[in-house]
């Protein structure tokens, strides 16, 4: 029986395993601090499985709180969780990008599973999950609604800034121009794609090329990014559960 517990900027995620297969799972905000969100994931699994704290499994922490507070019995890299994870569910992948709240990690694994390279993103939160639910905020939308409507913009709008709160100011000005959301939307998640586009081509990405994390599911993104990167973008099942599940299965593995 092994943990997964992935802690993220906005959400911590874990996953409990019994002989190979999910037996539990959790998702919830962080509240608080980065060192409490592991031991709250902890807590909740045993609420959630009835474990008592004596038959504590073997627990492996991911994440930007993998070193803080709570300590497992290991902590391996958010690249190496999101690509143990994929590797699990389609063994074919090659490319994995993580989209986070707050950064971007494109890593490039082998037919084994086993890291090869990665790179990170050193942009501002521009390029990350916190700038499209700010958006969401400005354009007074769900987040989950951006990337529908975003399909439904045309080009010709585009905004220039890497920064957010220049973009900000460009995406007030295009609204005060009478630009349609629907054609702001598509430039918001145009220009994101194409800086994650020229993050993933540092790794000289092979197919098949996956996307993990929360911000996989907004199909606007995607959409860029495929226009950008000229080949299709699989997301599996739970892409923002992919940390916590790669977690476990090292903690299995070791």
């Amino acid at each position: 029986m092994t943990l997964g517990i992935d802690v993220g900027h906005c959400n911590t995620k874990a996953v409990l395993l019994e002989d190979g297969f999910v037996s539990a799972k959790v998702l919830f905000r962080v509240a608080g601090s980065f060192e409490k969100a592991a031991l709250g994931a902890w807590e909740k699994i045993r609420e959630v499985t009835g474990i008592h704290e004596s038959s504590r499994p073997r627990i492996f922490v991911t994440g930007v709180g993998r070193d803080k507070g709570f300590q497992g019995e290991g902590s391996p890299t958010e690249m190496a969780s999101h690509v143990r994870g994929v590797y699990h569910w389609l063994p074919s992948a090659r490319t994995i990008l993580d989209l986070g709240a707050e950064g971007v990690r494109v890593s490039r694994c082998d037919h084994m599973g086993r890291l090869l390279h990665f790179v990170l993103n050193d942009r501002c939160a521009a390029g990350t999950g916190m700038f499209l639910e700010t958006v969401a905020q400005m354009m007074q939308l769900s987040v989950s609604e951006m990337g529908s409507l975003a399909l439904m913009g045309s080009p010709g709008v585009r905004l220039t800034s890497t920064c957010a709160v220049f973009a900000e100011s460009e995406i007030v000005g295009h609204v005060h121009k009478g630009v349609s959301r629907q054609d702001i939307l598509w430039a918001v998640h145009d220009s994101l794609g194409a800086r994650v586009a020229a993050l993933v081509q540092k790794v000289g990405p092979q197919p098949e090329v996956v996307a993990t994390g929360g911000v996989a599911r907004n199909k606007g993104l995607l959409k860029a990014l495929e226009r950008h990167l000229g080949f299709p973008i699989l997301v599996l099942h739970e892409p923002e559960m992919m940390g916590a599940l790669g977690a476990a299965l090292l903690a299995a593995d070791s």
